[in-house]
């Protein structure tokens, strides 16, 4: 293989349309070679599996190849004697005789080109393909509206004859019944040189006679060109009921039975197909603006493929953030009702907190005025009267009385006595005032107020 031939493929397709139905054929390419992946017919109208022929962003990733079988009835086939070239460079040199080897004008046909060296390594048969530009335009827009985009065209016919063992001196002739109208492709060689190709199509009734007549005209172009001088043997490449039709006027045509070979197995076919398609470096008989109007429809496709993933993307994330959010509130919610309620309960609690302190509070100082009285009626010396006892601010015990002036220290004495009186170790009163005394005739009259002392009291 020339080094001037390389794949970048990791994978293909071929496409064989024959008769109402179609066959899709898939293959990865593994160390440089086709190894089949699949096997599907078609049937006429239902669409080709999707995943197999879309082009998205994993060509991008896995670059594939799609191969199609172009339908023969618009096709071609021609032979140019050449001197040997580079493989890059045999596309130019049949460029300057497209004009004359065409059967039509140069700008209405795609073409393809391939090489058969000859055994003396000096020259070099080139096989031409051509084709119909509209007849490919069509079949390449009936194949892109099914969902397949094409970017080699192939004759089958052809890779057939190359990929079989060549005769020293013989005719080949491989029949194909597929198609509208049956079709033999018919090479000569000579000499061990392929001197002569062409594609022959044959009425569906009686094919036998319009087939040797091309082959006589082939013949005697031969001996004009000077590389025939007589016929040569003859290898039918036939399927057994294309053989029986043509048999007959072959053998009457040479004199003798011809060879008749089975031909591959479309599989087969398929697997020989691709493993050239991969490696060719000719022209691929899809027209340039075909071509460029693909790849423009494929980089579309991936920016709005694109851009529709960015889209539902954002969608996806605007979608989520409200989910979130809308959790988020629900949970804020919850937290605020819980607070209200925690709030309304830390309100109750701290009202019935206030509650139990007064309650606690009027039971203190129920105990403390029983102490009070208790303290004064004990401590109480005789010669003074008490006239009154009172509580100032439910805190302040207030104490009024009378006795003499002679008694004076007695005051003194009893006010001193309730500032040490103690209840279970503790003082009762916080602070004892000095008491305040009026003389009134004979009569003094005393007064003199104690703090009593709280829990909140300092010793």
């Amino acid at each position: 293989m020339s080094s001037a031939r390389q794949n970048v493929h990791q994978g293909c397709n071929l496409l064989a349309v024959t008769g109402g139905s179609r066959r899709l054929f898939q293959f990865n390419v593994s160390k440089g070679r086709p190894v089949p992946a699949g096997d599907a017919v078609i049937d006429e109208g239902k669409p080709l599996p999707k995943n197999a022929v879309s082009r998205d962003w994993r060509v991008l990733l896995k670059p594939r190849l799609d191969i199609a079988w172009l339908p023969l009835d618009s096709v071609f086939v021609r032979a140019v004697t050449l001197p040997a070239c580079e493989p890059s460079e045999l596309a130019g040199m049949i460029e300057f005789q497209i004009e004359k080897i065409s059967p039509m004008p140069p700008a209405q046909v795609v073409w393809t080109v391939e090489s058969v060296p000859h055994a003396d390594g000096t020259g070099q048969t080139a096989v031409v393909t051509l084709a119909s530009r509209t007849a490919v335009e069509v079949f390449l827009g009936e194949m892109e509206s099914g969902g397949y985009t094409v970017d080699v065209l192939e004759n089958p016919l052809l890779r057939e004859l190359l990929a079989s063992p060549a005769p020293a001196d013989g005719l080949v002739l491989l029949a194909e019944s597929a198609g509208p109208l049956p079709t033999v492709l018919a090479a000569w060689w000579t000499g061990g040189i392929l001197r002569e190709v062409g594609l022959l199509r044959l009425p569906v009734e009686n094919p036998g006679p319009t087939l040797v007549a091309q082959l006589n005209g082939m013949a005697w172009a031969g001996e004009v060109a000077g590389w025939l001088s007589s016929l040569p043997e003859l290898r039918l490449v036939a399927s057994a009921l294309d053989a029986d039709r043509l048999l007959g006027a072959l053998r009457d045509w040479t004199g003798r039975d011809p060879e008749v070979v089975p031909p591959r197995s479309t599989p087969d076919l398929a697997t020989l197909t691709a493993s050239h398609a991969l490696y060719s470096v000719g022209p691929k008989m899809v027209p340039e603006e075909v071509r460029i109007r693909q790849r423009q429809q494929f980089v579309d496709a991936l920016w709005l493929k694109g851009l529709g993933a960015l889209a539902m993307t954002y969608l996806a994330g605007v979608f989520v953030y409200l989910g979130i959010l809308t959790v988020q509130k629900s949970r804020l919610d919850t937290l605020r009702d819980d607070t209200r309620g925690m709030a309304l309960q830390y309100t109750n609690t701290l009202q019935l907190k206030a509650r139990v302190r007064v309650l606690q509070e009027q039971v203190a100082l129920r105990f403390a005025a029983l102490d009070c009285w208790n303290s004064v009626a004990e401590k109480l010396p005789e010669t003074l009267t008490l006239t009154q006892l009172d509580f100032k601010n439910g805190r302040t015990l207030v104490l009024d009385g009378l006795t003499t002036d002679e008694n004076r220290a007695d005051i003194t004495r009893f006010n001193s006595e309730l500032r040490a009186v103690m209840i279970d170790g503790r003082p009762l009163f916080a602070d004892v005032r000095p008491a305040t005394t009026q003389l009134r005739g004979a009569q003094l009259t005393w007064r003199f107020e104690a703090d009593i002392r709280r829990e909140d009291s300092t010793p």
